[in-house]
């Protein structure tokens, strides 16, 4: 099986992808353990994933986002 191409577009797709999924897992730790969200590594921890993860998926945007011109062959 060959995985697709990964190109800029993709990878700051993906990058979304597994943010979302990592802050929704965050979330669903802290409702089925509520007495985590007490305690002040947790928080930390978490405010830290959420926190710094949107600064730096919005600093990736930023840097890379002019990357995306039209493909090889099409150019007119």
């Amino acid at each position: 099986m060959r995985l697709p191409k990964l190109t800029p577009a993709s990878a700051r797709a993906a990058l979304v992808l597994g943010f979302v999924i990592l802050t929704i897992m965050i979330f669903v730790i802290m409702i089925m353990r509520p007495d985590l969200a007490e305690n002040d590594l947790f928080k930390t921890l978490s405010q830290a994933v959420i926190v710094q993860g949107l600064i730096g998926l919005a600093a990736a945007f930023y840097f890379t986002a002019n990357d995306d011109g039209p493909p090889p062959d099409r150019r007119d």
